[in-house]
């Protein structure tokens, strides 16, 4: 379950709807009725944050997002998407992200979401990252 102070229009998210859950994008959030609408494809609809859930940054999700694995010289794994690069280091035992846009770098602990993602690609680059 995410909270609602975690949650941002564009987000993408894991909604549950009788034991199913599904991936969708944050269209709109309701603070007083703790609620977020949420588009899948052409349809949307209401769903209690208790039923809304982080989708966890993996392979698979960066790739439908148009990351592209690339070889790296250092530790761990590169994705890049345009001007932005994700490195995950794996070396060691502080496992953490660095994030590159540009001449700006942020080296991120426990960036295991994709909404986390999201927040720092907006941050560094000024556009949402959605679905290509």
């Amino acid at each position: 379950m995410l909270k609602l102070n975690e949650l941002k229009t564009g987000d993408i998210v894991l909604a549950d709807f009788e034991g199913q859950k599904r991936v969708g994008d944050v269209i709109e959030l309701s603070r007083g009725d703790h609620k977020a609408r949420i588009a899948h494809d052409e349809t949307e609809y209401w769903y209690d944050l208790n039923d809304v859930y982080a989708v966890p940054l993996d392979d698979a999700i960066l790739r439908e997002l148009g990351f592209t694995r690339a070889e790296s010289d250092a530790d761990g794994i590169l994705y890049v998407r345009g001007p932005f690069s994700l490195q995950l280091v794996t070396a060691g035992e502080d496992k953490h992200s660095l994030l590159h846009y540009r001449d700006e770098t942020r080296h991120v602990h426990d960036l295991s979401y994709l909404h986390e993602l999201q927040n720092h690609y907006k941050g560094m680059t000024n556009h949402e990252l959605s679905w290509p």
